[in-house]
């Protein structure tokens, strides 16, 4: 016999090219995602930073690849390996809709995190008031 549970896991396709699967609601990967976000902002920062001091346009290409490198280590961490798929040998640093691509891609999971606590908070509700009936009643029957 088996049994099956709902674990809330999802699959999403990143732009047609791979598969990431979580659950959305998941406070270990929720924390974990945030934590990446934070790294890669201040691996942003530092890379505004140290390509201000330069004035040599090799050591800012320099400096780009090594930051990409390591940016492509923490988004792989907290997502699994999405970043060859989904980017290729674009830079992180690259630009899309006015933020570098890697914050589209975070943010792009944050606003599933934040649809689906939103859509699961809503539906424990009802069933766990549900399932509090059907028991009170059992409660109350064997009570007697």
């Amino acid at each position: 016999m088996e049994l099956n549970v709902d674990t809330g896991v999802v699959t999403y396709t990143v732009n047609g090219k791979c598969d990431i699967s979580f659950n959305p609601t998941d406070n270990a990967f929720v924390e974990n995602l945030y934590n990446a976000f934070e790294t890669l902002d201040k691996l942003h920062e530092g890379y505004k930073a140290e390509v201000s001091k330069t004035g040599d346009k090799r050591e800012v290409f320099n400096i780009a690849r090594e930051r990409d490198k390591k940016m492509r280590e923490v988004i792989d961490g907290a997502l699994g390996p999405v970043c060859d798929a989904v980017f290729g040998d674009m830079n992180m640093y690259a630009m899309a809709g006015g933020l570098p691509v890697w914050c589209n891609l975070l943010l792009a999971v944050m606003d599933e995190i934040d649809t689906a606590f939103t859509r699961e908070q809503k539906a424990t509700n009802p069933r766990v008031q549900k399932y509090v009936a059907k028991y009170q009643k059992y409660t109350e029957k064997y009570r007697k």
